[in-house]
């Protein structure tokens, strides 16, 4: 915090922070973990919204890219799509040249229905397996190759685990000069609270974060792409409101933040229209 001087006197004097606004363009997303699941009803649910959503869709390992055209052509009719072609657990199953032929099978398939491409997930992950940054590359590549946007996902631990503390892992694998440093398009962050002992991010913190990741990645929007519960999703309704809103209602002082969120439970808690988080998705999703 600045200190100043009162104009008059030689007391210093405290100033007040400045508030802290939500970015004039605020990025409200939500993550299906299945498109091919009841796909009408989460159809319907986006839909049913007062705005445009962006939709992060996961595509697991072991599908085909024929598998999905259908489902996500229909959700990219009610939402814009962010499609994740390599989930973090899959990481270490593939070589980066294995990723990059599978990302671009997967772009050629759903052309026009996926505007933007999630790169890599959690990549910093103490499971991913070898060359990570290989893996993204390679992806970021075929994504670029189709004039696709993209976006890659860090993994915030706190306390981290040793060698894969997010930002000191960026500096070590990333280095400057490197095509992602300025290629990407978004830059985001995955944070489960209940894998942390319940740490609950303050907003020294936010900003710490998230600053930092505006620095390394000057060309990129940053904001929050995974949160939720890593372990079993609460059953009470009041519990998951409190953790959505609040994931919803962050702010920084980092002018590049735009939010995100990207709730990873949609299809379990807010599809179909009928189950109780659908009407505070809803209520977020208000102009």
């Amino acid at each position: 915090m600045d200190l100043a001087a009162a104009a008059e006197t030689t007391t210093p004097v405290t100033q007040a922070p400045a508030p802290v606004s939500a970015p004039a363009w605020t990025w409200l997303g939500v993550t299906t973990d299945d498109p091919n699941t009841a796909t009408a009803a989460q159809v319907e649910a986006l839909a049913a919204l007062p705005r445009r959503v962006t939709l992060r869709v996961v595509l697991d390992q072991g599908t085909e890219p024929a598998d999905y055209v259908d489902s996500v052509r229909k959700l990219a009719a009610v939402s814009d799509v962010m499609a994740l072609p390599l989930d973090s657990s899959d990481m270490a199953r593939l070589t980066p040249a294995e990723a990059g032929a599978r990302a671009r099978r997967y772009m050629e398939a759903l052309g026009e229905s996926v505007p933007v491409w999630e790169v890599g997930n959690e990549v910093n992950g103490d499971w991913v397996g070898a060359d990570p940054v290989g893996k993204i590359a390679a992806t970021f590549d075929a994504a670029r190759a189709y004039g696709k946007k993209t976006a890659l996902t860090f993994y915030y631990e706190n306390p981290a685990t040793p060698g894969h503390a997010m930002l000191p892992w960026i500096d070590a694998n990333i280095p400057a000069g490197h095509r992602l440093r300025t290629g990407l398009d978004y830059v985001l962050v995955s944070y489960y609270e209940d894998q942390n002992r319940g740490h609950r991010l303050s907003q020294e913190e936010i900003d710490a974060i998230f600053s930092g990741l505006a620095r390394r990645f000057p060309n990129a929007k940053v904001g929050f792409g995974e949160f939720g519960w890593g372990r079993r999703i609460p059953a009470d309704a009041a519990t998951r409101a409190e953790l959505i809103e609040r994931f919803h209602g962050t702010t920084s002082s980092e002018p590049a933040f735009v939010g995100g969120g990207f709730y990873w439970h949609f299809r379990q808690t807010m599809s179909p229209r009928s189950k109780p988080d659908f009407a505070l998705l809803q209520r977020l999703a208000a102009p």
